[in-house]
């Protein structure tokens, strides 16, 4: 996600920071996966996800990096979703992070934990390299820490959900606090699907 390189070649001031941004983003991935435990929609191609990027003081980093972790907690708590945080060992971390944190969630379907979000502390790392920076009290221009985390990954929250609710009669129940948010159905229920061989043969034989 390009949030980073909205703020290229910035000076912010301090009385801005942190600077907390958000965005729901069309995401691309090159590979795919043929894993037994990886298939279904876990890893796609192409996913929607809602992205945090923060800019912060070089001495806030750490605590907006603990803030981001609160948000990803409360969202998957006020679900009712089973999750675990794995501070990730220097051999995992990209170029960029200082630190970085995952948030598994259990998917019963799976019968383990599977990745739903992260969260990574950058410091200058970025900022170095797209000039982004900001005036302190005194004056002075330095480079400012850059943060991220994933709010939530669509698929895979979905699968997370739809593993955790599911009824013994293949039925979802609706968590309590998306019941509003889905027009107050509690239960979903198995749809019937329309017979498309039809609509095929026409499309073969062209008829309108």
């Amino acid at each position: 996600m390009s949030l980073a390189g909205k703020l290229i070649n910035t000076v912010l001031s301090y009385d801005t920071l942190p600077m907390k941004l958000a965005a729901v983003s069309r995401c691309y991935r090159a590979e795919g996966s043929g894993a037994v435990d990886e298939r279904g929609i876990y890893r796609v191609h192409q996913f929607t996800k809602v992205e945090m990027f923060v800019c912060s003081e070089p001495s806030q980093s750490e605590e907006v990096f603990q803030n981001l972790q609160d948000i990803q907690e409360e969202l998957f708590s006020s679900l009712g979703l089973h999750f675990q945080i794995l501070d990730m060992p220097p051999v995992e971390l990209g170029s960029p992070a200082y630190r970085k944190c995952d948030v598994e969630g259990w998917m019963p379907g799976r019968k383990l934990y599977g990745e739903l979000s992260s969260c990574s502390n950058c410091t200058d790392y970025q900022s170095r390299r797209l000039n982004i920076k900001y005036k302190t009290k005194d004056g002075n221009v330095k480079h400012v820490h850059t943060l991220n985390g994933t709010a939530c990954a669509i698929p895979r929250m979905l699968i997370t959900l739809c593993e955790t609710y599911q009824t013994r009669h293949h039925r979802i129940t609706v968590p309590n606090n998306l019941v509003p948010l889905m027009n107050g159905k509690t239960l979903i229920k198995k749809q019937p699907i329309a017979d498309m061989r039809p609509y095929k043969y026409k499309q073969k034989l062209n008829v309108k």
